[in-house]
């Protein structure tokens, strides 16, 4: 036999019907069948047996051929792939396809009742664990019974390509043998199609899917065509953590026997394609197949007339050495949160505008995929906002950006002129802004700054000067001057608030409303402000926890703080960071973290902060020398102090843990050391 249904296929069958294939058949058995067909189903179809092929390569002697090519290729000379792909793939579309096997195939085609099919290549090696023929192989839409076998000679053809044969090599398979079925699938033309990862591709994190959604085929999203919306979902939660909808001016529909590209209505292109009931529907579906095959899984869905259906299901094959399947998982691990420390905010309602950034056009292009945010805030008394990001993620947005500028160094520059323009456009907006114009500060924030100083952040660091060549730190530079933007809008705020709620603007209520709180006419009751004023821990501008005890409610919720306290508890009479304008300095300490402790700051006192702003300069101009937690050589702190010509030590990491108000301490910025004294 060299043709079977879906129905008569299971995951044991890749040898013959390719891992696509075999996959298919599985879903249709034993996942889209009985009771749950009514909320997903796998399109009918049949798969060519890559015996087939096989055939037909040894009754046209073209096998011979083939190893001989193959031979030539190396793997070093792009020609020479070239040109052996070439050559192999013309010696497979001119041989004549085998009559018995082409009257064998437009029988099954009948049976199907569609006009249109879709025609995919899957090779018998395809979709191991380890290695994925995914995009490597070609695929034809809308194809009609005209034009049937000449596409499945394509995709036998299509095992050659130039970049198949390099895959081939790269993969150590040149040496194994590889075949290729053909799956023909009944066409869904589908309104809304994408992708499911049921594992974060970026962070790896078992505990999160991330589903893509673009309107029309799904040609479009794996093509690179549009920027479709992107969803992140707790699987264990059954909850939506992020939505990030984008834009689509462009959808790819069939005509006739193909496809083309037509304009999407205007009135749905900034629309969110898939509602929340249906975002969660699909996850369910997804994890079902997930939990079947019990491997992360990559699946391509669709959706026609209210109902989902599932094209493909293959493995992730790009997770790291550390990744593990979900079922060798407790649910107690797979919880685990590892938060890394980026800066403190000294309002949490600055601090929270972070949560915006995936909504950013220019983070989605430079990260791709923005769904590693959002941050994690964690407010405690008296110091400040702390903005954390998850440490695999941080680690995977930085490396995509720097990649992303090194491809695209003058990128870079557009982004320091755009911090220009929006000063420059909105200098005199927030100078004489009014309580009405509240909504639009935080907007002009949170939707345009903020977003932009992320990306400036994630390159800005010393250890990527010498691969960006200048680039890091010209964002660094940037970043100074976009704090004084941030400052003016904070402060503009803050002033607003205590106007529109009659507060008074040196006490901390200001600093203690949620987003949601500044914009709406209601203050919350004094018993929440003074629960705030203990701890308060925020995602997405949701405060999760009040209190007292943040220790023990980030325990039993698997966050774990990954903060440098290797010398928190002991007996230290000195410490290092790095001298960033030299000189030698004898005072007390005052450690600032938020603006209302710029006041205790008297002339001749050494400050002490995780890093400075526009807003401490006030203080800075009386103290003797700076001490900072963070930073680099063109940081806030490092750049006024020069100014200044007042002794700093930037990046210790340890000073606010280590130093309190009143200790006696002596700077030596020329070698960057603290020595406390008393």
């Amino acid at each position: 036999m060299y043709i079977k249904n879906f129905k008569g296929l299971s995951k044991k069958d890749t040898y013959i019907a390719g891992g696509k294939g075999a996959s298919l058949g599985e879903m249709t058995l034993r996942i889209c069948s009985g009771q749950t067909r009514r909320n997903c189903s796998v399109p009918p179809g049949f798969v060519i047996l890559a015996q087939v092929f096989d055939r037909f390569l040894e009754e046209t002697d073209i096998d011979v051929e083939i190893e001989a090519q193959l031979h030539k290729v190396k793997i070093k000379d792009i020609n020479s792939i070239e040109k052996v792909s070439e050559k192999i793939r013309n010696l497979i579309l001119r041989a004549e396809f085998p009559k018995d096997i082409s009257k064998e195939v437009l029988k099954e085609f009948a049976k199907l009742k569609t006009k249109y099919v879709a025609v995919r290549s899957s090779a018998t090696a395809e979709d191991s664990s380890t290695a994925s023929w995914a995009g490597e192989l070609e695929s034809y839409l809308n194809t009609s019974k005209e034009n049937l076998l000449e596409n499945v000679q394509k995709c036998w053809a299509s095992l050659f390509t130039p970049r198949a044969v390099f895959y081939r090599f790269e993969k150590k398979l040149h040496k194994q043998k590889v075949s290729v079925a053909v799956v023909i699938q009944k066409m869904i033309q589908s309104e809304i199609s994408g992708i499911c990862f049921t594992v974060h591709p970026v962070t790896e994190d078992y505990d999160q899917m991330v589903i893509e959604a673009g309107y029309g085929l799904g040609e479009a999203i794996v093509g690179g065509k549009i920027t479709p919306d992107t969803y992140v979902i707790h699987k264990i939660n059954k909850n939506i953590l992020d939505s990030n909808v984008s834009k689509q001016k462009i959808m790819v529909v069939r005509e006739g026997s193909g496809v083309r590209e037509t304009i999407v209505p205007k009135t749905k292109q900034e629309k969110q394609k898939l509602t929340s009931a249906q975002i969660l529907k699909l996850a369910k579906i997804c994890q079902n197949i997930e939990n079947h095959y019990k491997k992360p899984q990559d699946i391509e869905w669709a959706f026609e007339k209210n109902k989902f259906y599932i094209v493909q299901s293959r493995p992730i094959t790009t997770l790291t050495d550390n990744a593990r399947s979900l079922v060798a998982l407790t649910k107690k691990e797979s919880t685990k949160r590892i938060y890394r420390k980026i800066f403190n905010r000294y309002m949490p309602i600055y601090a929270a505008q972070y949560s915006y950034i995936g909504k950013s056009e220019i983070v989605k292009k430079i990260l791709k995929n923005a769904a590693s945010f959002p941050p994690l805030f964690i407010n405690k008394p008296g110091k400040g906002s702390s903005v954390y990001y998850e440490s695999k993620a941080y680690d995977a947005n930085t490396k995509k950006a720097v990649e992303y500028f090194k491809k695209n160094p003058a990128e870079m520059r557009k982004i320091c002129e755009e911090y220009r323009k929006i000063y420059s456009k909105n200098a005199d907006f927030v100078k004489n802004a009014r309580v009405g114009d509240i909504k639009k500060l935080f907007d002009l924030n949170a939707y345009k700054i903020t977003p932009l100083i992320t990306i400036l952040i994630l390159v800005g660091r010393e250890e990527y000067d010498e691969q960006l060549k200048g680039i890091a730190k010209m964002a660094r530079e940037t970043r100074y001057w976009n704090d004084k933007i941030l400052y003016i809008i904070g402060m503009k705020i803050a002033e607003l608030l205590a106007e529109k709620f009659n507060l008074d603007y040196s006490k901390d209520e200001i600093d203690l409303l949620t987003i949601e709180e500044a914009l709406g006419d209601k203050l919350p009751l004094q018993s929440v402000i003074n629960e705030r004023r203990k701890s308060w821990v925020m995602i997405d501008d949701k405060t999760i926890y009040t209190g007292d005890k943040i220790e023990e409610f980030l325990s039993k919720h698997d966050i774990i703080l990954e903060e440098d306290k290797s010398a928190i508890g002991k007996n230290l009479s000195s410490f290092k960071g790095r001298g960033a304008q030299n000189g030698r300095a004898k005072g007390i300490v005052k450690v600032l973290f938020t603006w209302h402790d710029v006041r205790k700051v008297k002339k001749g006192d050494i400050v002490v902060s995780p890093m400075t702003g526009p807003d401490f300069i006030p203080a800075i101009q009386k103290a003797a020398a700076i001490i900072t937690d963070e930073g680099g050589i063109t940081c806030h702190a490092a750049i006024i102090s020069r100014e200044l010509k007042k002794p700093c030590i930037i990046g210790t990491k340890i000073a606010t843990e280590i130093l309190k108000d009143g200790d006696l301490v002596k700077v030596d910025a020329n070698n960057g050391i603290v020595k406390i004294l008393k």
